[in-house]
């Protein structure tokens, strides 16, 4: 970074479109009217990270002790993130839900729309800042602007630092990174932009289903669409192919137990289940547990494919509740462990998660005094 300083690094951010001329210009002159001779100091990246916040271009999430933790979310929330984006996001009504164990929910409004984010709190005087980094998307502008905050990602940490999250377009980011020498948290994975709020009746499973296909990629959506419009006929097709005549198809959860016998008897492990994910008795099945969990508890199906994890690529029964409520159960998944364990009543047990994020979610919307 030698010959980088803040008059080269505020020419830069005016350039990429990133600062105005007028809130270069006054930056400049405050730094100035502080102390001049940090204009043509030459910056190493701890002190380029440090001038980014004060740009506007980014928010910086205190490692250090902030004496009490509500109030600065509430500060950083919606003071920072407000003005950094330029007000196409205006965030009110921070509040710290307290939980068992330092296990605490964030409630705000995002535009007017209710976000809740989940928190880890051991101490009332720091933030966590893993939980900021998992969730700050929530906050991305979204819609037609493709400006998402960027981690920094430092190259050494010292004690307590700040994380810094710059504002930026994917393209302006990687300015940043080849000319500046900054480096971004998962820069190069591409995640859709936020689409538009619900339309549906809040709290029901058609506005919940568009919640999570404002953060689908186009071929999951696809994928989900035929998946669900092909459900009805599939379960036919599968109950006459696979199903004895007096198997009770009703989907309630005692037919799980009555199906469980049927999936022992042709696998003996999680590789032989996973082996046959494709064949359609396994695919039936899927269909049939997911489906019965959906009558029973609050839950819709969901399906994605962005990264490589266990919840990917795989049709999933996602609880009724907001993210940070989120419980995940992956019929595919359940299989295996029944084909491994040979415990009875696995299938049946596996709606106890839906059943905990709902009542998980009440107790949340309570301790606002409200149904958020």
């Amino acid at each position: 970074m030698a010959g980088m300083t803040v008059r080269t690094v505020a020419d830069r951010l005016t350039s990429l479109g990133m600062v105005t001329d007028e809130k270069a210009a006054a930056v400049l002159a405050g730094i100035a009217e502080w102390n001049a001779e940090h204009l043509d100091e030459d910056l190493d990246e701890r002190g380029l990270i440090s001038w980014l916040p004060e740009f506007g271009v980014a928010v910086s999430v205190h490692g250090d002790d902030v004496d009490f933790v509500e109030d600065y979310y509430s500060y950083m929330l919606e003071e920072e993130v407000t003005a950094v984006t330029g007000g196409a996001v205006v965030v009110s009504d921070v509040t710290l839900v307290r939980g068992e164990s330092g296990s605490d929910k964030l409630h705000f409004r995002r535009n007017g729309e209710s976000v809740w984010w989940h928190m880890e709190h051991l101490s009332e005087d720091y933030v966590d800042q893993g939980a900021v980094a998992e969730q700050i998307s929530d906050v991305d502008p979204g819609g037609d602007d493709p400006r998402t905050f960027h981690l920094v990602e430092r190259s050494k940490r010292v004690g307590c630092d700040d994380d810094v999250y710059v504002l930026a377009t994917p393209q302006q980011a990687r300015t940043l990174r080849d000319e500046f020498g900054l480096d971004f948290h998962s820069l190069d994975r591409r995640y859709p932009l936020r689409g538009a709020a619900p339309t549906a009746e809040p709290e029901t499973v058609e506005w919940y289903m568009q919640q999570d296909r404002r953060t689908m990629t186009e071929p999951a959506k696809a994928f989900l669409d035929r998946w669900l419009s092909e459900m009805d006929s599939a379960l036919t097709a599968w109950r006459g192919r696979f199903l004895p005549g007096d198997f009770p198809f009703d989907f309630s959860l005692g037919s799980l137990a009555a199906l469980e016998p049927l999936v022992t008897s042709r696998f003996a492990s999680r590789a032989e289940v996973k082996a046959a994910a494709d064949d359609p008795f396994v695919v039936g099945a899927v269909r049939y547990i997911g489906e019965t969990l959906i009558r029973n508890a609050p839950g819709h199906w969901y399906y994605r494919d962005v990264i490589d994890s266990m919840y990917d690529r795989v049709p999933t029964v996602r609880s009724n509740t907001p993210s940070a409520f989120w419980a995940s159960v992956i019929p595919l998944h359940e299989l295996s462990h029944l084909a491994a364990d040979r415990e009875p009543g696995t299938l049946a047990a596996s709606i106890e998660p839906l059943h905990s994020a709902a009542r998980s979610y009440a107790d949340a919307q309570r301790g606002v005094g409200r149904g958020a």
